[in-house]
């Protein structure tokens, strides 16, 4: 495990947003070289393929006819300013593997060191994918349709968890992760002096009245289905005693099911509307980020349970997370695997001091081998 130690350190100091992971793919490629140079009597059993639109790497172990079993980590990282402390923090200040994205590639790398060692006898694909915080990346991946010219018969992938120690790990049959839909809402009237109300449009007073008419209706919603409604920043007016000529507010709402999201989508637009009016503003909607949910396979959750037991591993059963994953693209086209991997980490995802256990990466690729073979 030493080397794929040093492997976490290196992706951890070089961490890249989506889309830009060049120096994160360099990483990987090297690694894989000197892997493949050390076992020559397997090297030939792999191909990699390196994709036109973006910077993923797909990895083919093939030992003939028959389907593939697919196994795929993400490579970026966020704009964080990392304060962890440790002695391979981040070398590019503003940026973080804040999510564990490292540790996702580390054992992904790991399962491949374990193909070349040992040879298992069936077709593997292993996928490292650019751009899943939000940049689409999972999609850029499929719209090349080289993955789709594999007989696939399952996908597989693990997310690092926060608040679970290091040897436990957790999942569920069905609906997994949620659909996560960004939003953008901008209201346009009229500037005008304060006292002088009559010659102006409100923007602040539509931006207002939209978030109290979302509340209410979302709050129904919540009645009938699990679902969250967030504006996370508004931006408006430009001094206090001038009216607002614009503001923008800026949310996420989750959903478990696509008519829910459809939903809020709709109650979305007809809110704006409405709050528009109220000022004689106008107004803009646009929907930006959504993923699929993450649906898991129930026999290949039963394989992970098997996975647990045979390498001492502690199974939970997790709840529904609301969490966004673009993992949930492929779960929507093949049977899927996600789970949870125990980190040890006392922080949460997204902290600057989010900084999962080296013994996380032993656990992955002992689970990952396991399911290598189901």
């Amino acid at each position: 495990m030493k080397e794929l130690y040093e492997l976490r350190r290196s992706l951890h100091q070089n961490p890249e947003l989506a889309f830009e992971e060049h120096q994160t793919a360099a990483i990987l490629m090297e690694f894989l070289k000197q892997q493949l140079q050390r076992h020559p009597q397997h090297a030939s059993k792999f191909k990699i393929h390196r994709f036109k639109n973006s910077l993923g790497i797909l990895i083919e172990y093939s030992q003939g006819s028959g389907d593939y079993r697919l196994f795929r980590a993400d490579m970026d990282a966020l704009p964080i300013l990392e304060d962890t402390g440790c002695d391979f923090a981040s070398l590019n200040p503003g940026r973080m593997h804040a999510c564990g994205h490292d540790v996702h590639m580390t054992v992904l790398m790991g399962l491949i060191c374990k193909c070349l060692e040992h040879a298992p006898q069936r077709n593997l694909l292993f996928l490292f994918q650019p751009a899943e915080e939000g940049k689409g990346g999972a999609m850029s991946i499929l719209e090349e349709g080289v993955i789709q010219g594999y007989e696939i018969e399952a996908v597989i992938a693990l997310h690092i968890a926060s608040d679970m120690p290091v040897g436990t790990v957790s999942s569920r049959e069905g609906v997994f992760f949620g659909i996560p839909q960004e939003f953008d809402v901008k209201f346009s009237g009229k500037s005008a002096h304060v006292a002088f109300p009559e010659k102006g449009k409100d923007a602040i007073a539509s931006a207002i009245s939209f978030a109290q008419m979302m509340r209410r209706d979302i709050d129904q919603l919540a009645k009938e289905q699990r679902v969250i409604y967030h504006i996370g920043r508004i931006e408006g007016g430009s001094i206090r005693n001038v009216i607002a000529e614009s503001c923008t507010l800026e949310g996420t709402h989750r959903s478990i099911n696509r008519e829910s999201r459809d939903r809020m989508n709709q109650l979305t637009l007809e809110n704006a509307r409405e709050a528009a009016a109220l000022t004689d503003s106008t107004f803009v909607v646009n929907f930006l980020c959504s993923y699929d949910a993450v649906i898991n396979d129930a026999n290949l959750v039963e394989q992970l349970k098997l996975a647990c037991e045979a390498v001492e591993v502690n199974y939970q059963e997790a709840e529904i997370a609301m969490t966004g994953e673009d993992f949930g693209f492929y779960t929507t086209l093949y049977p899927g695997l996600l789970f949870w991997l125990g980190s040890d980490s006392p922080h949460p995802l997204h902290s600057p001091r989010f900084l999962p256990s080296f013994q996380s990466i032993d656990v992955g690729v002992k689970l990952m081998w396991q399911l290598a073979q189901s």
